[in-house]
């Protein structure tokens, strides 16, 4: 024995039967709307119902004028009565409405933040809509911000920024609801975008500066490249700058790890550091600031950065530093521990003046095809081992390190477009109130190739952004101390 069901949906020309047996939905009748009775739609349904196999009872649908609570009921051998042409025979359909799932990657975090957290959402099964509202909350209500809507076929799962959630609105400290929907259901995501802390500030009043650089350097600092320049005047330092062919034996070649131990520790090391004190010119083309704030003043913060052929090192990543008489002053092999022993010889010459702030750059990393993995890993262990070992025996506030190699490491998806600003990746910067040194990506190469190891412009502006404020919180951090 079978059961029969029949729909009328008011806003079409056809009637439905749906015959189901124990296992489900075995098949819909479609009958075209006419006069024709209840009760001969049914006799020609029956026709067809050993067809269907038709087994069980569904409660009968009502629209139209017909009752709900209607239930015809057919049994016994079916009739040889020829079924009616009108009546056509479909598939079954299951359909099930579809459900969204969601989640982000924080639920707190600063402005700064919202291009790198991400809204995973997922539908199943799949919705024929999906929309989605920001509300922000003002007082003790909830204000709509914004809010998108779209039909369609939506299944599988997907990612977005919550940048892109809200579009073209600002991105401001508050709490925030997201309600998500899809056929069947809804889906509320709270999270708070928290103030971003303060960087740290810049100097009250103009501090001098020099910097001793080559050509990665220049470009560095160059107004169309990476623009240090313009950003350290910004920043209230008057800028100068030594290149080759600068100062007495033209040191200003000589910028190799192993020529520093001549800069700060040889014999004529105090001839060299009073002719760099000394020094209010510019090698390099930068916008600085107009004027010599004060031309009795020595600089007061003095750079210093071997280029990146210094980072072609040997040896083993965990070697110890080199004590007493180091080959490399004079030129010798450019191994792990030779380089370590160089950098700890220098420091001998720091604390002797401490009136001074000394910023060590660490060398940029090389392109890929200029060295190969056992040495760029080698000095990727220098850089880590200067940031994190090198100062932790030093008593004073007078030296600290940018990680330029880091920061050059990992980029946006191409040497031209650079990670500035996301939460994953390798970088040296303030971030949420502190110093940040973090590596998720795996390159030890340079991530900037310009068809050699010069960074391109991209890489060159994230450094700067990296790097001023972080100038500005050791600046702080010693000036605090003199």
């Amino acid at each position: 024995m079978g059961e029969l069901v029949y729909e009328t949906v008011p806003h079409r020309k056809y009637v439905s039967l749906a015959a189901v047996s124990s296992t489900g939905v075995a098949g819909v009748l479609r009958y075209q709307r006419t006069d024709t009775t209840i009760s001969e739609m049914l006799f020609s349904a029956k026709s067809v119902a050993p067809i269907l196999a038709v087994a069980g009872s569904l409660a009968l649908l009502s629209a139209g004028g017909v009752p709900a609570d209607a239930v015809a009921r057919s049994a016994g051998p079916a009739p040889t009565a020829a079924v009616s042409a009108r009546l056509v025979l479909l598939p079954a359909s299951t359909s099930v409405s579809g459900k969204v799932r969601a989640r982000l990657s924080k639920k707190s975090f600063a402005a700064a933040e919202a291009r790198s957290v991400k809204l995973a959402y997922s539908f199943a099964p799949a919705s024929k809509r999906f929309s989605y509202q920001l509300s922000r909350q003002t007082g003790a209500q909830w204000v709509k911000l914004r809010a998108v809507a779209r039909m369609g076929r939506f299944g599988g799962s997907y990612s977005k920024s919550v940048k892109s959630i809200f579009g073209s609105k600002p991105v401001t400290a508050a709490s925030y609801h997201l309600d998500l929907s899809a056929d069947a259901n809804r889906v509320r995501l709270g999270f708070r975008i928290v103030p971003s802390a303060p960087l740290p500030t810049k100097p009250a009043k103009p501090v001098k500066l020099i910097f001793i650089h080559h050509s990665t350097g220049q470009n560095w600092l160059a107004d169309d490249n990476g623009g240090l320049g313009i950003e350290l005047k910004n920043n209230n330092y008057f800028v100068s700058d030594t290149n080759y062919g600068w100062g007495p034996d033209v040191i200003g070649d000589r910028t190799d790890t192993g020529n520093w131990w001549d800069w700060f520790r040889g014999p004529k090391s105090n001839t060299y550091m009073q002719a760099l004190y000394t020094e209010f010119g510019q090698l390099s083309g930068y916008t600085r600031l107009s004027s010599d704030p004060d031309s009795s003043r020595e600089n007061e913060i003095v750079m210093f950065k071997s280029c990146f052929p210094s980072s072609a090192i040997d040896g083993n990543p965990d070697d110890p530093a080199k004590a007493g008489n180091n080959p490399l002053r004079g030129g010798g092999p450019m191994t792990v521990a030779n380089v370590k022993g160089i950098y700890n010889d220098i420091l001998t010459y720091f604390a002797a003046h401490q009136d001074k702030l000394f910023v060590l750059i660490v060398p940029p990393p090389l392109v890929e095809s200029a060295t190969n993995s056992a040495r760029a890993a080698n000095a990727r262990a220098v850089a880590n081992w200067l940031v994190n070992k090198w100062l932790s025996g030093y008593t004073h506030n007078n030296v600290a390190v940018f990680d330029f190699y880091n920061v050059l490491t990992s980029n946006g998806g191409s040497a031209n477009k650079n990670d500035l600003g996301a939460s994953g990746g390798n970088h040296h910067r303030w971030w949420n109130g502190s110093v940040q040194h973090s590596k998720t990506g795996s390159s030890n190469f340079l991530a900037y190739p310009t068809g050699d190891s010069h960074p391109s412009q991209a890489g060159n502006r994230k450094a700067t952004a990296e790097f001023v404020p972080l100038l500005n919180y050791y600046y702080q951090r010693w000036a605090a101390g003199k």
